[in-house]
This record gives C-alpha cells, sequence and structure tokens, in this order.
C-alpha cells in the first residue's frame, strides 16, 4: 500500500526506494539459501518473512512495472527481471533496517508521523485539503487498517533516519572533483596514417597445395553444420482452456487477488509555460486568469508553451505534480518553482481514475482464470507425460495420452535452421531452448520434459543425425581462393603498418612515412578526450594506449577494414576553474558522493546481514511461484 504516498517526492520514500533499488541482491548473492526456514521464505535475524508479504511485494513491483512498461509485460518478463527476488531482497533490506533500529531504540514521534502522512497528494481532496475519510476509505480498499498504515509509516521514516545517518558527511570534495575533471576530461591530439585492407596489391595465385593447406587449417569455416531430425511433443496451456469450467466463486477469488489491476489511475491535459523568473511567471498567470490562453502569454513573453496530453502525475516534474493534479479542469495555476524556472499552466481535461467492477469486466477474468487453470492442469500433465516417457512409452504414444501434438524439424541445425538456411519452427515457444534440448540427446533416444515459456512444455525424440562435414576443396574452391586473398592483404598491410610506424617513431611525419604505401591516408585528428564518444577513425585500444603513454608515442590497431598507425602529438590539459567547467564539475562531485553514500549502505546492509543473520527458503519459493514463473 505504500506504493499510494511514493508521489511524496523528496520524503522518506523516495530515499528508501532508492535504497532500495541500488543495493541489489547480487552483491553478497541471494543470500544463506536453505530449506530449513520453516515459518516463513526467508527469516532475518528473529523476524520471519511470510509468503504472503513476498507475493504483495512482488505484486507491487509487478504493478509498477506495468505501468511503466505497458500492459503487453508479461509473469515472464518479470522473471528474466529478477522481479521477486528484488521484492524479496527490499523486504530483506527493511527487516534489516527495522532490527537495528530497534536496538537502537530509535522511534519516530507520533506528530511527525502524523505530519507526513498528512502530505501524502493521495489522501487530499480536489481544493488540496487533507481528507480523512479518504484516506480510510483509500486504506480499506486496499486491505490496510489506519492503525497499521501509520504504523508502516513510522517504520519507513526510522529506516530512512538511519540511512541518512549512515551517510551523512559522505561527500566528494572539490579537490578529488577537480582531479577527476582533470583526468576525464584531458585533450589529447593524434596523426594517423591508414592503410586499407583492399588497398594491398593481390598476392600470386597460390598453388593446389597452398589452397589444401589454408583448406585443412581454416576447415571450421568450410565444414557444414551437423544437421538432426527432431521430433518434438509440446503440451500447451492454449489447447486446455476449452475443457476448464469457471465459477463465480473463482471470478470473485482472482479479482479480488489482482484488484490492482483493475485500477485505472488519473490522467490529465494541461499546457504550460516556464518563465525564467517569478515576477514574469506572475505577470503571464494574471494575463491567463485575464482571458488569455498559455500559448499568447507565452508567445508574448519569448518561451515556449508546452502541451501535455493525458499525462499521468508520476509523469510530471516532482514540483509541479501536485498542483497540476489538484487544480480544476479550465482553471489555471502557478507560478511553481522547478529547476527548470517558474511555470505557469492550465489543465485542459481531466480524465478521473476508477476501478472497474467485477460484472465489467467478467469475461475478461474469465479468460485469465481459465488460463491459469489451463496451466495448472498443464502442470498436472507434464508429470504424466514425464512419467510415461520414463516407463519406457514411445514420444508419439505418450504424447497422445496426455494430449500433447507432435511437430517435426526436418533436418536442422543447432540455430534452427534448414540445409536452405530457412529457419523452421518459428511458430513454437521457445524454438531456440527446443532446440537446443535436441542438440543434447544420442540419435534415437528422447530427451526429458522441459519448460518452454509460461504456457508450455514440451520433450524432444532425436530421429536422425547426419554428422558435420568438411567441404571438399572442389566444392569450396573459389570461397578458399578468396580468404586465402583476404588473409594475404591482411599481412602486407599490417608488415606496411609496422614499417610506417618506425619511421615515425623516428621523427618522420606521417604524411611523409606513408608515401609510396597504395592507399595510405595520413589525417591529423581533432582533440580526443578519456570522457569523450569513440573515434571513428582510431581503435579504441590504440586511443587507450596513447592516453597512457608520453607524447610522441607510437602504436598501431586494427579495424574491420584496415590498420591504423597512430602518434600521440599533443597534450591538452583541462582546467577545472575554467568558468564552462562548473557544471561538469558539479556533477562529478554529486555523482562522486553519491557513490560514496551507495558504498556506506551497501557495507551497513551486508554488515547488519552478517550481524542478525538471513536464511531464505529458496524450495518454498520455488513451490509458491512454480506455476507462473519457474
Amino acid at each position: 500500500m505504500l506504493q499510494i504516498i511514493r508521489s511524496t517526492a523528496g520524503s522518506w520514500v523516495v530515499k528508501i526506494l532508492f535504497v532500495a533499488l541500488i543495493i541489489s541482491f547480487a552483491v553478497w548473492g541471494i543470500g544463506d539459501v536453505t530449506k530449513g526456514v520453516q515459518q516463513g521464505v526467508a527469516q532475518v535475524g528473529d523476524r520471519a518473512i511470510t509468503p504472503v508479504e513476498l507475493d504483495q511485494a512482488y505484486r507491487a513491483e509487478f504493478n509498477r512495472m506495468r505501468q511503466m512498461v505497458g500492459p503487453e509485460f508479461s509473469e515472464e518478463q518479470a522473471r528474466q527481471f529478477g522481479l521477486r527476488d528484488r521484492a524479496l531482497e527490499q523486504l530483506i533490506q527493511k527487516e534489516l533496517l527495522a532490527l537495528a533500529a530497534d536496538d537502537l531504540g530509535l522511534r519516530v514521534a507520533d506528530e511527525t508521523v502524523r505530519q507526513e502522512v498528512l502530505k501524502v497528494p493521495a489522501f487530499k481532496d480536489s481544493f488540496g485539503n487533507f481528507d480523512a475519510n479518504l484516506m480510510r476509505a483509500l486504506l480499506q480498499q486496499n486491505g490496510l487498517t489506519e492503525t497499521g498504515f501509520v504504523e508502516d509509516v513510522r517504520s519507513d521514516m526510522a529506516r530512512s533516519d538511519m540511512i541518512g545517518a549512515v551517510t551523512a558527511g559522505a561527500s566528494a570534495s572539490k579537490t578529488l572533483a577537480d582531479a577527476l575533471y582533470r583526468h576525464r576530461f584531458e585533450g589529447r591530439t593524434f596523426e594517423i596514417v591508414t592503410i586499407p585492407y583492399n588497398a594491398m596489391p593481390p598476392a600470386p595465385s597460390p598453388d593446389q597445395a597452398t589452397l589444401e593447406t589454408f583448406h585443412k587449417d581454416k576447415a571450421v569455416r568450410y565444414t557444414a553444420p551437423e544437421y538432426r531430425t527432431l521430433n518434438v511433443a509440446l503440451l500447451e496451456a492454449a489447447s486446455l482452456t476449452k475443457d476448464i469450467e469457471v465459477t463465480d466463486e473463482l471470478l470473485k477469488e482472482y479479482y479480488d487477488g489482482h484488484a490492482g489491476d483493475y485500477i485505472t489511475p488519473e490522467k490529465r491535459s494541461i499546457t504550460q509555460a516556464v518563465f525564467p523568473d517569478r515576477q514574469a511567471a506572475e505577470k503571464a498567470l494574471a494575463a491567463v486568469n485575464g482571458g488569455k490562453t498559455v500559448e499568447s502569454v507565452a508567445k508574448e513573453a519569448g518561451v515556449e508553451a508546452v502541451t501535455l496530453e493525458d499525462v499521468l502525475k508520476d509523469g510530471l516534474p516532482t514540483e509541479l505534480a501536485d498542483p497540476a493534479f489538484t487544480t480544476a479542469e479550465g482553471k489555471s495555476g502557478g507560478p511553481v518553482e522547478s529547476a527548470f524556472g517558474f511555470h505557469i499552466f492550465m489543465v485542459t481535461k481531466v480524465q478521473a481514475g476508477g476501478e472497474r467492477k467485477l460484472e465489467d469486466v467478467k469475461d475478461e477474468v474469465a479468460a485469465k482464470v481459465r488460463k491459469d487453470k489451463a496451466v495448472e492442469k498443464m502442470f498436472e500433465l507434464s508429470t504424466k507425460l514425464e512419467d510415461e516417457l520414463a516407463g519406457g512409452t514411445p514420444l508419439a504414444e505418450a504424447a497422445q495420452t496426455v494430449g500433447a501434438r507432435i511437430v517435426k524439424l526436418e533436418k536442422i541445425d543447432n540455430r534452427g535452421a534448414d540445409m536452405a538456411g530457412v529457419a523452421q519452427g518459428v511458430t513454437l515457444p521457445e524454438i531456440a531452448k527446443i532446440v537446443a534440448s535436441g542438440f543434447t540427446v544420442a540419435e534415437g533416444q528422447t530427451g526429458s520434459v522441459e519448460e518452454a515459456g509460461n504456457d508450455a512444455f514440451f520433450a524432444v525424440q532425436v530421429e536422425a543425425v547426419i554428422p558435420a562435414t568438411l567441404k571438399p576443396l572442389d566444392e569450396v574452391k573459389s570461397v578458399v581462393l578468396g580468404d586465402w586473398q583476404a588473409e594475404q592483404r591482411q599481412i602486407a598491410a599490417r608488415k606496411k603498418a609496422e614499417e610506417i610506424a618506425e619511421k615515425m617513431k623516428a621523427g618522420t611525419a606521417a604524411r611523409e612515412a606513408a608515401a609510396g604505401v597504395p592507399g595510405a591516408l595520413a589525417q591529423n585528428v581533432d582533440p580526443l578526450m578519456r570522457a569523450g564518444a569513440p573515434s571513428a577513425l582510431i581503435p579504441a585500444g590504440a586511443v587507450q594506449t596513447l592516453f597512457g603513454s608520453a607524447i610522441g608515442s607510437v602504436t598501431t590497431a586494427e579495424k574491420p577494414t584496415g590498420v591504423v598507425v597512430a602518434k600521440l602529438t599533443g597534450i591538452i590539459p583541462a582546467d577545472p576553474a575554467n568558468p564552462m567547467a562548473a557544471s561538469q564539475v558539479t556533477q562529478l562531485a554529486n555523482a562522486t558522493g553519491q557513490a560514496m553514500q551507495d558504498e556506506l549502505v551497501m557495507q551497513y546492509l551486508a554488515a547488519l546481514r552478517t550481524h542478525y543473520g538471513v536464511t531464505i527458503n529458496q524450495a518454498l519459493i520455488n513451490q509458491l511461484y512454480s506455476t507462473t514463473q519457474e
């Protein structure tokens, strides 16, 4: 439910969420995974995290991602993104901080909590005033009590205070920021010579023995891949849905468990203009209130008016969000100060949020229930298929027993392409996984039953194998000859590059050193910076080498089309005292200070983890989510 107050920008919620996102469970692993946790999905000190708590946290993360990505965001994508593990890690971190706060006797005063709750935008009426009845209704809608919510707020504020204490004073000094600026923005100039491979003259035609040796040495280039014919038994949830009966009880159970999916957030369209100072903004707002449009007053002031259509509250700048979403339709507001200047705005349209009732989405819910039940049935049948195959039942017969279909993939390579290079089985779920499985089983054998995404299982039988074979030289002679010539040109270009490099090391100018070399191009390169964009002229390896070298140093490096000889000709120091550098120095100081704070939080949480102990019941988690995510 704390999702409700995440729009309170700059508050304790944002701080805690920021910490939760930057501290990756990968730093110390997912924890001490064990089957010995009996009270819940994880044990943090003497506190247990229950399956209900994990699922609520996971669903909150899932819904948040759906709001960001769109309704197409699926359970499978959530699994790939590690959303469940991230939700669990956030719960663990909160419990660790709660334990530490209790041990320190840290408690937030009632009045402080009260003031924080009063700031929650979701609890304010259309005039921007706190509405206790609205708060209670929202809490009840989300299955929370007022007392429980207040204690949640109190706990999160205490955790935020602890994080603030840990990171207090962690900042990058001006000396460090200046040094980082000098390092990152130092410029260096180069002169280069590029020798294209294709500019080298062709080598004399090789004899048969040379081609035979090249053909043998580069055999991997001229070997036809192994091809296999696979029979795939595919058990799909979609084919089971027609037999699923959906009762009213099942409909209500699903709807209640996914209530967040049927709540539509409020959207607004606003026209805004940003002014450089408050006086100009107030003058423009007065003109708008007098009947002019935002566009016209913006044009008169020489600024741009921007219309934002159907924007969500969290899609606006933090400072503008609350005013824009508490102003009535057809009314203006401002000035609102932000980092961009002083905003005035007009609310042109309001699309009220709301909740879709079960009777309005009955067909949609029924389809989802039918799908979920079909998935459950599919898992039962997959176990039966596995038992049939383990008992020696032929694949086709076992498939018929459980209602699976058989798909034949004729003579495909390990990429799933046939002998003509055409991809096969492209409509099958997880085709790459199916093909990979088929290339791990011996000829005539059947592999184990495996998952194909969230909605299917498969088993593969290898009907036939055509081994990988080196193509005869006569069949690929023209290709081999072309490859041999290309290699000879590369060898010639490298040799010319070495000769030019020696001349440039001795002080010869690039143009003079390149004279007489076919296709060689000498150039002066504009200054490059360590923090700048990659150069299209000099390979990254050469740039990295020369940024660690003295003036006059020479190196060679290859790129796909040729060899480059590069010489460092000058160093341009970066001056942090230059007024033009002020913003970059500030950004470096802020980023470095934030990194220092992040590191302190990571170390603190790791220490708490060691002190209190964390165990995770991975077996229970896998069991709980086996039908939807594993």
